[in-house]
């Protein structure tokens, strides 16, 4: 089966450890056709290879990004996605509820029944999900950059920068018959109810009923960003003071006056 391995997920761990993960999964058993990743959106451009050559399904051994990049691959073919969560947060397996350990994700790999879920289209491009947008976006940049540990460890990490030194613009937010304009903290549009490693900024949040939920949070003082910081681990961002949220099929999130890009819940992709 056609294996594509982002050798810098996990901050380059996986590319270190992959010779031996190999070696484990075909101790199991597993057939492995192994190409590796070797920039930015060359996950896409192998999946989409892989699919037209014939692959009925194809496993992504990476990240979220990984994973957002091999299903833009494979949407518009029908080819299945599977998901081997070797990266730094993994958020896509959870929301999908694959097991996160290498020996359980590949039983489910090369062996588990496909699903139909949505995707999230933001302009041309398709996202499994999540899109993090203000706050969360800088702790994901800062997060990239991290080598040296994984998990949710390291958006804790690179949180306690992004929150002193995240300015919060203005925004307007048009979604359904909602027309929400608010200073913007974090605005978190999500396919499922985790992102950063586990923090659950939209717990109600389901990957195939074709809606996308979102929470807003305004602009608040450092103390309020930590309290919230906290609601995000505990799941209760959603319901603090002054957030708002809200599902729609559709969002645009625009500037005071201009519109910036649109989300739409919408096709589907298969695991």
């Amino acid at each position: 089966m056609q294996v594509i391995v982002n050798p810098a997920a996990a901050g380059g761990r996986l590319g270190r450890e992959w010779p031996a993960l190999e070696r484990r999964l075909r101790a199991q058993g597993h057939d492995l056709d192994v190409v590796f990743t070797e920039a930015p959106g060359h996950a896409t451009a192998l999946a989409a290879r892989a699919a037209a050559g014939g692959a009925g399904r194809v496993v992504i051994a990476g990240g979220d990004g990984s994973v957002c990049e091999a299903a833009e691959g494979l949407a518009r073919i029908g080819c299945e996605l599977a998901i081997l969560p070797l990266g730094t947060g993994n958020d896509a397996a959870r929301t999908l509820g694959l097991p996160l350990d290498l020996d359980g994700a590949a039983a489910v790999a090369f062996g588990g029944v496909p699903r139909e879920v949505d995707l999230i289209q933001v302009g041309d491009r398709l996202v499994l999900n999540a899109i993090g947008i203000g706050l969360t976006a800088d702790i994901n940049h800062r997060a990239a950059r991290v080598k040296w540990v994984r998990g949710i460890a390291v958006y804790l990490a690179t949180a306690a920068v992004s929150l002193v030194s995240f300015r919060a613009p203005r925004v307007r937010i048009v979604a359904g018959d909602r027309d929400i304009e608010s200073t913007m903290t974090i605005l978190a549009v999500h396919n499922g109810p985790t992102t950063g490693g586990g923090f659950r900024l939209t717990p109600g949040a389901l990957p195939d009923d074709a809606l996308l939920d979102a929470t807003l949070v305004p602009d608040v003082p450092l103390s309020g960003r930590l309290q919230r910081l906290l609601g995000a681990l505990k799941g209760t961002l959603h319901t603090m003071d002054g957030s708002v949220a809200f599902r729609a099929s559709v969002l645009e999130p625009r500037s005071p006056w201009r519109s910036t890009s649109t989300a739409t819940s919408g096709g589907s992709s298969r695991r």
